[in-house]
């Protein structure tokens, strides 16, 4: 008898262990947020002007890169620099240019400005080494705009790992913004390292066209992104929630997979008042994400405050949970009120 009250007393430690592991079960739910740009533009800013201001010099370079083999041993691997190769089917010109047709696009997309003109680089008396560049006054009369953003430096730094199909992209961009009334020139700069595997390339292609098609899409990204550094955008983030196998808890979480959060917060909400106080920590903590859904920052760090105080025992990733979140919406209180500058009725 005693070794089955052994073995009983172990299968119920093993039970009670179990348990408090998966106490707080978590799952993470990707929603979009709008994130403020850099930029508090006035509401007359309405014509934008895009101009290649890279200097003919470099964009008349030869495209290079440089090739490296891969090789391992046991217990290490090894690059080998293989050499530089040229490609004169690619041009700066024609990358430089693309980069700002991704900029043209998304701004015209985002609907934020009235009109949207891409000069790409027929501005030929704009260069770095022309102080007009920097003459508001003739600018924006040449252009006819209210805001001028200009590509004033492009530089890929490409690498290709021949053996794994590895694709690598050091790219540094610099770009100068002005408006009108405006005295003063704005210059936000680009650098990035973009990696390409052999999921982003397809294997049927040739060398040259991996390269090519991994420097074209990489124009294609920073004029993408730049759009959405210097005005308002959506961009998808990732936010946590506790999940339970209380039923209504179950039901709640079939609400946020389907996006319906009012529905979801009404279950958080009366759970917050159940008798067990795991379910009242995970409601009250998920009831924060309901209200940063409604766009209620402020009620949804009270409520983290509120489940921080809940668990008693010194669960340290739990509080710390509270903590990180409590974070992000104190700093999303300050991007709002940036957002509330920024947001202009269509």
């Amino acid at each position: 008898m005693k070794p089955e009250k052994n073995l009983l007393s172990l299968i119920l430690v093993c039970i009670s262990l179990t348990a408090c592991v998966t106490t707080f079960d978590t799952r993470t739910t990707q929603i979009e947020i709008m994130k403020p740009g850099i930029f508090n533009f006035p509401e007359n800013i309405k014509t934008v002007a895009l101009i290649n201001s890279v200097p003919y010099s470099q964009l008349d370079q030869p495209f290079q890169y440089i090739r490296h083999s891969v090789y391992s041993t046991d217990s290490s691997t090894y690059h080998e620099l293989q050499g530089t190769e040229f490609d004169p089917t690619i041009k700066y010109k024609d990358l430089s240019n693309t980069c700002l047709d991704a900029l043209a696009w998304t701004l015209k997309k985002e609907g934020y400005f009235s009109q949207v003109i891409n000069y790409h680089d027929s501005l030929s008396y704009i260069t770095q080494s022309n102080q007009e560049l920097f003459n508001p006054e003739r600018l924006f009369r040449k252009t006819k705009s209210d805001l001028c953003i200009i590509l004033d430096q492009f530089s890929f730094n490409v690498e290709r790992l021949k053996d794994n199909g590895i694709v690598t992209n050091c790219a540094s961009l610099s770009w100068t913004i002005a408006y009108r009334n405006d005295t003063s020139a704005y210059t936000y700069k680009q650098i990035d390292t973009l990696t390409f595997t052999s999921k982003d390339l397809p294997r049927e292609l040739t060398d040259n066209m991996k390269i090519k098609m991994a420097v074209n899409n990489s124009a294609t990204f920073f004029g993408q992104t730049l759009c959405s550094k210097i005005i308002p955008a959506w961009i998808p983030v990732d936010r946590m929630y506790y999940t339970s196998h209380d039923k209504d808890m179950r039901q709640a979480e079939k609400y946020v997979i389907s996006n319906e959060w009012p529905k979801a917060a009404v279950i958080w909400s009366k759970q917050t008042e159940s008798k067990n106080q795991m379910i009242v920590a995970k409601a009250t903590y998920n009831m924060a994400l309901a209200c940063e859904m409604e766009g209620k920052p402020d009620e949804a760090i009270n409520w983290l405050l509120k489940s921080y105080s809940i668990v008693k025992k010194n669960n340290k990733d739990y509080k710390e949970s509270c903590q990180q979140y409590i974070n992000i919406l104190t700093l999303r209180k300050k991007e709002i009120e940036k957002l509330n500058l920024q947001v202009r009725n269509k």
